[in-house]
């Protein structure tokens, strides 16, 4: 029965102390929280863990946690292309690759524009391999655009296809047997990718606000993988701004 009670008193003070911290770190809590109350930091983490079990704490990174508990970010069959995934993973078994369609930004973006591009992402020597395999049947393909092809020969609303590296490390999921990005990885890569160049700047940081207001971001994964994409520092700061 005491122990009932104290952890029952031990639930209330750390949502008491979330209410009063939209985001915090176990660390930042240990800190605040007295010995006469939990004595040891293991017990503290242990709440934690059932707190957010509970659904009443969200897990946002490692050690880092909010009373915030949105839902992750799932795109739906329309956002990607099994039948085509499922083709090209017979052609080369031993290869990895990342398929969706533009229409996964649809939710994120703060001006929406119709995007019937549907992205490749696989390993580097495959692309140009992957490329001409599409040429070659008259499909309407580019390979690694730069800003300029982007510019003057991509209209995103015509359906088409863009093949391009991918980066190693990146935060991949994998629906229906199709493996597709995580939220975190379409926000670096709007940011660091030519194609997406019509989604940068002030566009770029109003997604990532929409994002945090809709799903559940891990700021660890995104910022890794940022540091993979030499943006982390920018994401810190925006992070910092939007209370991540």
């Amino acid at each position: 029965m005491y122990i009932c009670i104290a952890m029952s008193e031990m639930e209330k003070y750390i949502l008491d102390y979330a209410e009063k911290h939209p985001t915090f770190t176990a660390s930042e809590l240990a800190s605040a929280t007295a010995e006469t109350l939990v004595q040891s930091r293991l017990t503290l983490e242990w709440h934690l863990g059932q707190l957010t079990k509970e659904g009443k704490l969200c897990r946002i990174g490692k050690g880092r946690y909010t009373t915030k508990v949105l839902a992750p970010f799932i795109p739906g069959e329309a956002d990607t292309d099994r039948a085509l995934a499922v083709q090209l993973q017979e052609s080369h078994p031993d290869a990895a690759f990342c398929i969706y369609r533009g229409s996964v930004f649809a939710s994120l973006q703060h001006h929406i524009s119709f995007n019937a591009i549907t992205y490749i992402e696989t390993q580097r020597e495959l692309t140009e391999t992957i490329f001409h395999r599409f040429q070659d049947v008259g499909q309407r393909v580019f390979h690694r655009p730069d800003k300029k092809v982007f510019y003057d020969y991509i209209d995103i609303s015509l359906p088409g296809f863009i093949i391009k590296p991918l980066v190693s490390g990146s935060p991949l999921q994998t629906i229906g047997g199709v493996t597709i990005p995580m939220l975190e990885k379409l926000l670096v890569d709007i940011r660091c990718d030519a194609d997406f160049d019509y989604m940068g700047g002030g566009e770029a940081y109003r997604m990532l606000e929409n994002a945090a207001s809709l799903f559940t971001i891990n700021t660890t994964r995104l910022l890794r993988y940022a540091g993979r994409r030499h943006c982390r520092e920018e994401f810190e700061h925006d992070l910092r701004h939007i209370g991540l």
